[in-house]
């Protein structure tokens, strides 16, 4: 049997104000051509669907695309909510989707929802749970339950492992080890995390949450299909293709997005020679002088500019400007003045003192 593992899709994020939509469209087009050409046997979404609870309709429409492509394709799609998603409206009309091979499993109850599912190598038991919390599952739950172990051990102890040889999880979690990115939900301390030997009992976990590929142990991230944050840089995204078939096999399949995330550093005369790219760009100029309008001019080259830094002798020293002073007594033409030559490295001509004047005086200053 094969089993295609992604998750942490996001439809309808947004990057530094960036709309990812079309992004989005492209990538889960090439997720349903892999799903094809491999002839997998299902679909395993990990959660994070959305980015939000209550998503834009555009993104709604890009999720009933996708889904609809695989219901013709005939292989089944079994997906539970992340933190991100409403478990109640991810799940919505799941009786009518399932006709359609679309499984949809919402808010936990104090159990998993388990499949069996049929295939050449023996029946392989899929057991289903979303994200939740532990104040969310106390009153479902028998004993002390303080913290995301415990609600993940008192849940997992209850299923019946003797249906199918195989069992898989498929879950939302952050699982203790794990590597995160800047554009996830960090975890601090212990209540949320999960003891990797919590899920040693099962063939295979398919996790979703963290957007980073990568497994721990039985443990397998399959990490969000796209960069949405530039501390993602240079990973290469993937799907996970698992095969069981009298033991487990995990591939990585590379995925291909339109534009990549990726930083260009250096001076304004270096970046403006560099060849025209709509790649999501971080750029970071080291010129000891920057002009006030060299992020729209970097644009000239980088039309998807996310981030512009200056990184130079000024911008590298401690000092801090009017942190002793009472600023609000102080002339804001003297504060301007001070700023402008902190951050560029020289005093401002009379023309832009002029200019700063006449808006100060527009707005009562």
């Amino acid at each position: 049997m094969k089993l295609l593992h992604i998750a942490d899709l996001h439809l309808g994020k947004r990057v530094c104000e960036y709309p990812m939509l079309e992004d989005q469209r492209v990538i889960l087009e090439e997720i349903a051509d892999i799903a094809r050409a491999e002839r997998v046997d299902a679909l395993l979404v990990a959660g994070d669907v959305y980015d939000r609870p209550v998503p834009p309709q555009e993104a709604t429409v890009l999720l009933s695309d996708f889904l609809c492509r695989f219901a013709e394709m005939g292989i089944p799609v079994y997906m539970i909510a992340g933190n991100h998603d409403s478990a109640e409206r991810l799940s919505f009309c799941e009786p009518l989707l399932s006709r359609e091979g679309v499984h949809l499993v919402g808010e936990s109850r104090g159990s998993v929802t388990t499949a069996i599912l049929a295939g050449e190598g023996g029946p392989v038991a899929l057991h289903m749970l979303s994200f939740t919390r532990p104040v969310a599952q106390r009153r479902f739950l028998a004993g002390e339950i303080e913290d995301s172990g415990q609600m993940f051990r008192a849940i997992l102890d209850k299923i019946d492992l003797s249906a199918a040889p195989y069992n898989v999880l498929l879950a939302h979690a952050f699982v203790t080890g794990g590597a995160q990115s800047e554009s996830e939900q960090v975890v601090v301390g212990t209540v949320d995390s999960v003891p990797v030997e919590v899920f040693s009992r099962f063939d295979f976990v398919a996790m979703g949450h963290l957007h980073r590929p990568q497994s721990i142990g039985n443990v397998r991230y399959a990490g969000s299909p796209l960069a949405y944050s530039f501390s993602e840089i240079g990973e290469g995204k993937s799907v996970t293709l698992v095969e069981l078939d009298g033991e487990v096999r995990v591939r990585t399949l590379p995925l291909h997005p339109i534009r990549e995330m990726r930083e260009v550093r250096g001076r304004m005369q270096e970046l403006l020679a560099m060849p025209y790219s709509e790649d999501y760009i971080r750029a970071v100029v080291t010129d000891e002088e920057v002009a006030p309008d060299a992020r729209i001019t970097l644009r000239t080259n980088f039309p998807n500019l996310m981030r512009f830094a200056v990184e130079n002798s000024h911008t590298a020293s401690d000092v801090e400007v009017g942190e002793s002073e009472q600023v609000a007594h102080r002339d804001p033409l003297e504060l301007f003045a001070e700023f402008y030559e902190y951050q560029s490295g020289n005093a401002p001509d009379e023309r832009r003192m002029a200019l700063m004047r006449e808006l100060l005086q527009e707005v009562g200053g």
